[in-house]
Order: C-alpha cells, then structure tokens, then sequence
C-alpha cells in the first residue's frame, strides 16, 4: 500500500512538473510574439501579448517592462508607468525599468520624478551615458521657481553641465553631447 502511495505522489509531482514547462514554453512564445510586435510597431497587439504574458506569470520582469514599452508606444502614459512600476518591483536592481520610468515622465512634463528616476539609475550604475545625457538636457529645461515663474536656473546649468561633462569623459567621440556641453557652458557664462 505504501508503495502505490509513493508512486501515485510521484507521478502527480511529475505531471505537476509537466504541466508548469508547458506553462513556461506558452509564457517564452508570449514574451516572444509580444516583442517582435513590438519590434514591428504594433503596440496593440504586442500589448495584448505581453499583458497575457504578464497573467500567465506575474513575476515577468521581462514581460511587465516590455507592457510598459507597447503602452508608452501607443501614448498610454500611466498604463505604462504602472508596467514599469511592476518591474521595478520585481527587479529592483534593474535599470531598465527606472529608465523606461524616467522617459515617461519626461513626455509628461514631470521633470522632479523624471530626476529622481534617473539619480537611482546613476547610483546603480555610475557610468550608463544615457542616464548622464537624460539628466543633462532635463536640467536645462525651464521650471517653476520658488517665486512662481518659469526658468532655468544657475544651479540647473551646473547641474546640467556636471551630469554632461562625466557623460562626455564616457564617450569622447560623441559630438552631440560635446555640442550641448558647449552650449550649456556658453550658458552658464552668461549667468
């Protein structure tokens, strides 16, 4: 009796086992139908996806920044600030998503949140260029002053010249960067 009983748990962890590669292998065709609509543009559709991605596994770091990406391409701006927010939680190491995060706020006008976004990425990774450009042109945008008008101030440029210069010692031969860093120094001379 205790022999059946042995084999009987052992086939149902084996069929246990079974049934959860299956689930993987629909999970991997998900994520992987979800970014080649991605890649092709079709938010829509990649959206659908990697949302039925996102419910077959709600852990996917992956399939949750990749909803987040067709969101923000289809201008669903809150929708995918919510997917990275999801992948931020489930990787907390991961640039990617505080990134992703970051752009968004950015298209939103929300310059404060887009900031603090892009200060964790460069705490995390000291040396990602595109954070350091990111902060650079963010600092040099116009916003409320403590006296309520609009402007850019002397400690934006600076900090806008700080972020620009480590992200122009990453990438010498980048003349975009170098070309605002000028632009930003020509700035702050007239200040």
């Amino acid at each position: 009796m205790n022999i059946r009983l042995v084999l009987s748990a052992l086939l149902l962890a084996l069929a246990t086992l079974a049934g959860g590669c299956g689930g993987a292998e629909k999970l991997d065709q998900q994520l992987a139908k979800g970014k080649a609509l991605l890649a092709e543009g079709k938010h829509e559709a990649a959206a659908a996806a990697l949302k039925a991605a996102t419910e077959q596994d709600k852990n996917s770091h992956e399939a949750w920044l990749n909803l987040g990406h067709a969101y923000r391409g289809m201008k669903k701006n809150e929708e995918a600030l919510a997917a990275y927010v999801a992948a931020k939680r489930i990787d907390r190491h991961s640039i990617l998503p505080h990134l992703a995060h970051a752009k968004v706020q950015i298209d939103l006008g929300r310059i404060a949140l887009a900031t603090n976004e892009l200060n964790f990425v460069v705490e995390m990774e000291p040396k990602n260029l595109e954070a350091l450009v990111l902060l650079g042109r963010i600092s040099q945008l116009p916003r409320e002053q403590p006296d309520g008008t609009r402007g850019v101030t002397r400690l934006d440029l600076e900090r806008a010249e700080l972020n620009l210069n480590a992200a122009s010692l990453l990438a010498p031969n980048d003349a975009a960067i170098r070309e605002e860093l000028a632009k930003v120094r020509a700035l702050l001379a007239k200040k």
